[in-house]
């Protein structure tokens, strides 16, 4: 086939299949939150925002033994000031993954990577993924995150058109944002604070653009028909993107 099917729907697939496993899964599950917070310096000021996330692995037995995770939370939304394009964090890292980090860096679809996490609070892993997910969940205080560790960042013309999507380069956030707009501090912890939810408020086309990517199109396309929203799903902001309860 020409075409594959797009991100989006793969993993609305996943959460139907997990839905199906969890009445076959082991007892044992384990999650963890993370928080990812930034800030920057701008003309009117320094601007903050985070996100609180959660991931729960668990133990299955079907169609094979092993451990399968969901993800429950959605991007960091930062307003820089009236009338500029916001700053937006999404819960993935899809493009430009530094050949040098790709093994601890931020993950394509389950949040900072196990590895990341250790390497930030300096400790190292057992090999028992569970028992280090509950590792994970006790440590606590933020922690400096360099650049190439981020999620991808994201802007848009228009916050109210999903296809004005703008890719933003962490290393130079004036080429997009403006001028004087520039990093203050970015941190990632492990949390017990509550999941972050609110973000259909700022993007109220999120849960019409449901099971589509942000060009509308229902299939992600290759070759010369791919563009940049036709690379992003409204699951790379919320996920599971089609909750009404939040």
């Amino acid at each position: 086939m020409s075409l594959m099917t797009a991100s989006s729907f793969a993993r609305h697939a996943m959460m139907g299949l997990l839905a199906l496993l969890v009445a076959n899964c082991d007892s044992k599950a384990e999650s963890y939150r993370y928080k990812l917070s930034l800030a920057v310096d701008t003309p009117a000021g320094v601007k903050r925002a985070s996100s609180v996330v959660e991931v729960t692995y668990f133990a299955v037995s079907v169609p094979d033994r092993g451990v399968m995770y969901r993800l429950h939370g959605e991007a960091v939304y930062l307003d820089l000031q009236p009338g500029a394009r916001p700053l937006v964090a999404l819960l993935t890292r899809k493009f430009h993954r530094p050949a040098h980090i790709s093994d601890i860096g931020w993950t394509l679809d389950a949040g900072p990577g196990m590895a990341l996490l250790f390497k930030l609070y300096g400790i190292s892993q057992s090999g028992k993924l569970l028992d280090d997910v509950q590792q994970v969940a006790r440590l606590r205080g933020p922690r400096a995150l360099a650049l190439d560790y981020l999620p991808n960042l994201v802007t848009f013309g228009d916050v109210n058109d999903p296809k004005t999507v703008i890719e933003v380069d962490p290393n130079d956030l004036q080429a997009t944002l403006g001028p004087n707009v520039v990093w203050r501090e970015i941190t990632l912890e492990s949390t017990d604070e509550p999941v972050t939810t609110g973000i259909k408020t700022k993007l109220p086309w999120l849960q019409q653009y449901h099971g589509r990517m942000l060009d509308g199109d229902t299939i992600s396309h290759v070759g010369a028909r791919k563009t940049f929203a036709n690379s992003l799903s409204t699951a790379d902001f919320k996920f599971p993107s089609n909750s009404r309860n939040e």
